[in-house]
C-alpha cells in the first residue's frame, strides 16, 4: 500500500512542476525508465552532495530543481510559496520522514543536520526509489543509500570498519557545519556575501512565515500536513532572530575557524591527497560541497594561512562530479565573486 500511495504521490508532485528546463532526465534518454527521482534546488547545500554523489556513480536519475525561495512583489503583490512548500510534496517527504523515524525540528542552531536538529518536511533534498517505494529524506542517509544500492564503478565508504568509521566522522563534521547560519546570517564585522545574497536576506524570513501561514490556512483539514508548517514556522523564527544576532554570528565564524583548522590537522595526518587516505571517498564528496559554499559566500580567509587545505580544496573543486554537478551544474547557484577565477580542470575544456 506504501508503495502506491508514494507512487501516486510523486505522481501528483511532478504534474505541478511544469518548466521542462527544470525538470528532465540526467544521464538517461527521454522516455527511457529511471530508478530515483531526486527533488533537489543548485542553491542548496545538501542537494549539492545528493547530485555529486550520484555524478560519482553514474547514476541516471530524474530531476526536479525546485524553487525553494518565497517571492512577492516580482510580477504582483500576491505572494508566491516556494514549491518545496507544496502540500504534495510535504507529503511525500512527510512518508520518508516516517519511514526513517525521524522527529520534527524544534527550533534553530545555524547548522542543517537532521541528526542533530530534527526533520523538517518543508525542504529539499528528497530521493524517491521507485524500484523500492521508499522516500529518503536527509542528504546524509540519501548519499549513504546511493552507495549501498548502486554498485556503480567506485564505493564512496569503505567496507573496512575502522576506514569507514574514519570517513563517517569526517562526513558528520560537515553535516553539522553551520552553513545555513554562514548562509543567512549578517555578520556584523565582516560579511563578504554576494550582494544578491544579502539583498535576498533582508525578508526572507518574513516572506517563509506568511507563505507557511498561509498554506496552514490553506490546508487546514489536513492535520499532518498543518503540523509539518509548523515544525517549520518555529524553526524559521529561530532563524530569523539568529540571522541577526550579532554575538551568534560571531560565534557561528568561530566554529566555522575551528572546523576548518580541524580539517587542516585531519590533512597532515595523511600523506595522501586525500582527507581519509589515498582514496577518494564520500568524506572528499561532502568536504568539497563545505569548502566550496564557503569560499562561494566569501569566507576562504579561514584556510588562507593554510596551505594543505589551500591544495585540497583546489583537488575537491577540478574532480569531474564537483564541477559538473556543483560549480557548473545546467542551473547553478548564481556567480559569485569569490568564485569566478576558478581554473576549470582540463576534462571541462
Amino acid at each position: 500500500m506504501e508503495s502506491n500511495e508514494v507512487a501516486g504521490l510523486v505522481a501528483a508532485v511532478n504534474a505541478e512542476l511544469t518548466d521542462p528546463n527544470r525538470n528532465q532526465l540526467v544521464g538517461a534518454s527521454e522516455g527511457e525508465p529511471v530508478r530515483f527521482e531526486l527533488y533537489h534546488a543548485g542553491l542548496s547545500v545538501c542537494s549539492q552532495k545528493v547530485r555529486a554523489v550520484l555524478a560519482e556513480k553514474g547514476v541516471a536519475y530524474a530531476s526536479h530543481e525546485l524553487s525553494i525561495l518565497n517571492s512577492k512583489g516580482i510580477y504582483s503583490d500576491e505572494l508566491t510559496p516556494a514549491e518545496n512548500y507544496a502540500p504534495n510534496y510535504v507529503r511525500l517527504r512527510l512518508i520518508g520522514g516516517k519511514q526513517a523515524g525521524l522527529g520534527f525540528a524544534s527550533g534553530y542552531t545555524g547548522t542543517s543536520s537532521v541528526e542533530t536538529e530534527g526533520f523538517d518536511a518543508c525542504v529539499v533534498p528528497t530521493l524517491v526509489d521507485l524500484d523500492k517505494g521508499s522516500v529518503i529524506v536527509d542528504s546524509k542517509r540519501i548519499c549513504e543509500y546511493l552507495d549501498r544500492e548502486v554498485a556503480g564503478s567506485i564505493q564512496l565508504l569503505p567496507d573496512e570498519p575502522s576506514l569507514r568509521e574514519a570517513v563517517m566522522a569526517q562526513v558528520s563534521i560537515v553535516d553539522t557545519t553551520p552553513q545555513p547560519a554562514l548562509l543567512y546570517g549578517f555578520h556584523p564585522d565582516d560579511d563578504q556575501r554576494p550582494a544578491f545574497i544579502k539583498d535576498k536576506m533582508v525578508d526572507v524570513y518574513d516572506l517563509k512565515l506568511q507563505a507557511l501561514e498561509a498554506l496552514i490556512r490553506a490546508n487546514s483539514d489536513d492535520a499532518e500536513v498543518v503540523a509539518a508548517y509548523q515544525s517549520k514556522i518555529s524553526k524559521e523564527q529561530g532563524g530569523k532572530g539568529f540571522a541577526h544576532d550579532d554575538e551568534a554570528q560571531r560565534a557561528v565564524r568561530a566554529l566555522a575557524q575551528e572546523i576548518i583548522n580541524g580539517l587542516d590537522e585531519q590533512l597532515a595526518a595523511h600523506a595522501s591527497p586525500w582527507v581519509c587516505g589515498s582514496t577518494f571517498t564520500m568524506a572528499d564528496v561532502t568536504w568539497a560541497i563545505n569548502l566550496y559554499r564557503m569560499q562561494w559566500l566569501g569566507v576562504a580567509s579561514l584556510w588562507k594561512d593554510l596551505p594543505q587545505v589551500q591544495e585540497y580544496a583546489t583537488a575537491l573543486y577540478k574532480r569531474p562530479s564537483i564541477w559538473s554537478a556543483v560549480i557548473k551544474f545546467p542551473s547553478p547557484m548564481p556567480e559569485s565573486p569569490h568564485t569566478m577565477d576558478l581554473e576549470a580542470p582540463e576534462f571541462a575544456a
